[in-house]
């Protein structure tokens, strides 16, 4: 029987699942998606979980293959290396849950089969290394812009983690223009500034409809977009000339739109640091799954 991996990518909504093959391949017809509300109990949310371990295992049959481990990419704050939730904000009913154990527990898997869980934005970046944007640099960071706002960096090709194996460096609540970091370069951050120079008093606007516009040539737009870019890489500069990052990628939905913010962000870091890439991610929405099995088929980084 031929091994593959399950790969899970848990959202605040859905938990997206797909099966890796053992020639390290995306098997595209073994994606799917299990309902997964961060709000939710915790027999809603573990029930998710072991419903993808169960889904996943199904497919796996039909293919003839084994299970030979699950990697979860998780939002933080988050004890990687536990297996164990810490948020209170989001999936309170879980937190302290020994979630390793539970899926060890189910008779698809065993107590043989590893069980690792990544930050969602250091999967991101693990899997640009491995096969995206960032794989012929030793020094990379990505930046993740969307609802929030993260970043992950590597140093001699190892992931940067804190004790509980999340980013070492933080960003989003660094402080900037009387708020954070993240008020000004996140999904809110971009809608805010479109709002003020615009004069939109539209109730709901998404960042997709202030990128459409400014490709339709929409002033305000635009300027949000760079100034978003802009506050970024005054920002980033000190910090990727302080690791010497050769490499910078942007992920995150909002990176779609990376050719309205990207001039700005590298022209603010040209003098201070000098990455030789400046670029969006090369698999923006596959790149945790790629870093997913990553961890599942490389020596853990430190």
């Amino acid at each position: 029987m031929n091994d593959c991996q399950l790969l899970f990518d848990v959202g605040g909504t859905f938990l997206k699942a797909i099966v890796a093959d053992s020639d390290r391949r995306l098997i595209e017809d073994a994606e799917y998606e299990v309902p997964m509300p961060s709000s939710g109990s915790r027999d809603e949310i573990i029930g998710a979980l072991v419903t993808a371990v169960t889904r996943g295992a199904a497919l796996a049959e039909e293919r003839g293959m084994r299970i030979a481990g699950v990697a979860v990419d998780f939002p933080g704050p988050f004890d990687y290396n536990a297996g164990m939730s810490l948020m209170e904000h989001k999936f309170q009913s879980i937190r302290n849950v020994n979630l390793t154990g539970i899926l060890k527990s189910h008779p698809a898997l065993g107590s043989d089969v590893p069980v690792r869980f990544l930050h969602d934005v250091n999967a991101a970046l693990a899997g640009e290394m491995m096969c995206g944007n960032a794989r012929d640099f030793r020094n990379a960071a990505l930046v993740t812009l969307g609802t929030g706002l993260g970043f992950a960096c590597c140093i001699d090709s190892v992931l940067q983690l804190n004790p509980y194996g999340s980013p070492l460096i933080s960003i989003f609540r660094m402080p900037y223009g009387g708020g954070i970091l993240e008020d000004f370069v996140s999904k809110r951050g971009i809608t805010r500034l479109y709002r003020e120079m615009s004069g939109c008093v539209k109730n709901e606007i998404t960042v997709a409809e202030i990128a459409s516009a400014a490709f339709e040539g929409d002033d305000a737009a635009r300027r949000a977009f760079a100034e978003a870019g802009g506050i970024l890489g005054r920002v980033l500069a000190p910090i990727l000339a302080e690791n010497n990052i050769e490499c910078l990628l942007c992920g995150g939905q909002i990176s779609k739109s990376f050719e309205l913010f990207g001039p700005a962000l590298s022209e603010n870091l040209k003098d201070v640091a000098q990455p030789r890439l400046i670029a969006p991610a090369k698999n923006i929405t596959t790149a945790p799954f790629y870093g997913l099995l990553a961890s599942l088929i490389q020596e853990p980084s430190r």
